[in-house]
């Protein structure tokens, strides 16, 4: 049985949630991995995205959620940062550390599969030299956000369009489960 790391370019899946399915949805985030994983083996799934500042109206919202998706079993969050340029925020830090991470475990040879949540074409090098190594990487993302390079570079592309999505909806708000699983 295939062992599957995930790694999940956060601000990537965000936007997409939000242009396809609405600003108000909420992922089952659990719910989401299984679907990634399938009938195989899970070895950990990573989160990558950067905190919001403090002055956003949204921090309070993303806090809770970091602070949910560190409760959830076999799911690691790596922290970049946000750097302030002119009158908005780039993220910085994230895509090294998924390039890290991706090269870091295929040396290991910790998983069989890593399927790569994230339409960054940047990463189609790196999906190279870890087919190189033997190992098969799949790549998904929403279409419109999707990059023809790291697409065709991958051994698999599904876009996340075609997921179930009501399937995948949370019952409940985040702030909430991560309040309860600190009680």
């Amino acid at each position: 049985m295939d062992k599957v790391a995930i790694f999940i370019d956060g601000s990537n899946l965000y936007k997409g949630l939000v242009s396809s399915l609405g600003s108000d949805y909420r992922l089952d985030f659990v719910g989401f991995i299984e679907h990634l994983v399938g009938s195989r083996k899970l070895l950990r799934a990573y989160y990558y995205n950067a905190p919001l500042p403090a002055e956003d109206p949204a921090a309070k919202a993303h806090q809770s959620f970091l602070n949910y998706l560190k409760r959830v079993p076999y799911v690691t969050v790596r922290l970049g940062r946000l750097e302030r340029r002119g009158e908005g925020f780039v993220e910085k830090g994230v895509d090294i550390q998924i390039a890290i991470d991706l090269l870091r475990l295929s040396y290991a040879r910790a998983f069989d599969v890593a399927v790569l949540v994230s339409g960054d074409g940047d990463f189609a090098e790196v999906v190279k030299v870890i087919q190189d190594m033997g190992l098969q990487v799949e790549n998904t993302t929403f279409q419109s956000l999707s990059s023809y390079r790291l697409a065709q570079q991958a051994d698999r592309y599904f876009p996340l369009d075609e997921l179930p999505w009501e399937q995948l909806r949370a019952r409940g708000h985040y702030e909430q489960v991560a309040a309860e699983s600190y009680q």
